[in-house]
């Protein structure tokens, strides 16, 4: 694996640890303020929310690379393996094409939002929403990763956890 690949898997790691745990402090800080100073803070529930969105982004990035989403494999378990084979590259067509669909939509969403100014926190709208068409190219590298290991047709499940 490239380090630059090692480096951005990190930094994606990096990240989804620092926005859950800014969560927690915008929660914290929140009920702190309000409930022993009688003084509620007037940008933590916005900012907290906007770190969700992007902890949840950044948690499907780490599942698609570990290739640990949910799945119920019960029927695909007993396909013989050139069936398992075609039906991992209609997932992964099919992961690309909702990638694409993220990506443009993404793009779409930061463009028209990048002038718009939050209400308590001081960044735009298009900041909030970058976390799509990022998440989505992303995703799509994990597909196309995982698109060719389905395309040798062994029937087997990717294992892409690179840690």
């Amino acid at each position: 694996m490239s380090a630059l690949l090692r480096f951005a898997e990190r930094l994606i790691d990096a990240a989804a640890v620092a926005t859950f745990a800014g969560i927690f402090l915008c929660v914290l800080a929140q009920v702190v303020f309000r409930y022993a100073f009688n003084a509620p803070l007037t940008w933590s529930e916005e900012l907290a929310r906007y770190l969700f969105i992007w902890c949840a982004f950044l948690g499907w990035i780490i599942a698609s690379r570990r290739g640990s989403h949910l799945a119920m494999t019960f029927v695909v378990d007993r396909l013989p393996p050139a069936a398992r084979a075609a039906l991992a590259v209609l997932t992964q067509l099919a992961t690309l094409w909702f990638a694409w669909l993220l990506g443009s939509r993404g793009a779409a969403l930061v463009r028209n939002n990048w002038d718009v100014e939050n209400v308590a926190v001081p960044f735009n709208l298009g900041v909030v929403y970058a976390i799509e068409p990022i998440a989505a190219a992303a995703i799509a590298t994990y597909a196309v990763v995982a698109l060719a290991e389905a395309a040798r047709g062994d029937g087997s499940t990717p294992a892409r956890d690179r840690e």
